[in-house]
């Protein structure tokens, strides 16, 4: 009859001992953090009171550990609306706030941003922090040709291939969105040459030719060879209007003075 009465006096002495580690500093911190959201974000789109910010706050750090505090801490309700919205990808955002602090707010505050890190992965997340206002739309195009391309570029060059690729530059020919896959293996030195070249690179032939061998052209020792662009301009073009045309403007005092005196002449017999 002892045993069971020392049972239950042990069970109650864990549970007075570990109810204080549970539901004490962790609920604490749990509600500090709460207050802390409320204090520097309001209550948020859905009005929510500090104790509702409390339960939800409880849910994610049940959820996701407590290495989701400081994330919510700082990001405030968009911290809790990207945690849910990346599903099964939740943790990858907990993480890259850990690797990148604040910084990884302006990522998770912006659903656009927040989405291509969750498709394209850490990769995306650096190239969006190295060059922002460039690379949200590059990657929403051309996804991870893009990420591989801007990470290997200095702001320079990735503002270039944002123009060139503004001016159509990459959706020019069939094969033109392989110069990011060039650009990502050779980085600047790439894009300095499409960006000297990019009249020339719009052309389907020329474009086939950098892309057989880009690494010759890139260093210098092949000239890129333009007159497969020149050739199919001047055949396609009818020139017996154009000749016609420079004759008649060349003849034309010629012809005016003849007409001219050959209306004198007419006036003249008419006299006599």
């Amino acid at each position: 009859m002892k045993y069971p009465s020392i049972q239950i006096s042990a069970l109650l002495l864990t549970l007075t001992l570990v109810q204080p580690a549970f539901c004490g500093i962790p609920r604490t911190m749990m509600r500090e953090t709460a207050e802390s959201i409320m204090s520097k974000f309001g209550k948020g789109t859905a009005g929510q009171t500090v104790e509702e910010l409390t339960e939800a706050t409880a849910k994610v750090v049940t959820r996701y550990g407590d290495d989701a505090l400081p994330l919510v801490r700082q990001s405030g309700h968009a911290g809790f609306t990207a945690l849910e919205s990346a599903g099964a990808k939740a943790p990858d955002i907990i993480k890259l706030y850990a690797r990148k602090g604040d910084e990884a707010i302006w990522i998770i505050s912006e659903p656009k941003k927040l989405a291509i890190f969750v498709k394209y992965g850490d990769s995306a997340a650096e190239a969006l922090l190295k060059h922002p206002n460039i690379s949200d739309t590059l990657i929403g195009q051309y996804g991870d040709d893009a990420v591989n391309a801007l990470n290997k570029l200095s702001r320079q060059s990735a503002q270039r291939l944002g123009m060139v690729a503004d001016d159509g530059l990459l959706t020019a020919t069939n094969r033109s969105s392989e110069l990011l896959p060039v650009v990502s293996r050779y980085g600047d030195g790439a894009m300095d040459f499409i960006w000297k070249n990019k009249g020339s690179l719009a052309v389907a032939s020329v474009l086939a030719t950098f892309l057989a061998n880009p690494q010759i052209y890139i260093s210098g020792a092949k000239e890129l060879i333009v007159d497969p662009l020149v050739s199919p301009i001047i055949k396609s073009i009818d020139w017996t209007p154009i000749v016609a045309g420079i004759l008649g403007i060349t003849f034309l005092p010629f012809i005016v003075s003849s007409i001219a005196k050959a209306f004198s002449a007419m006036k003249s017999k008419k006299k006599s």
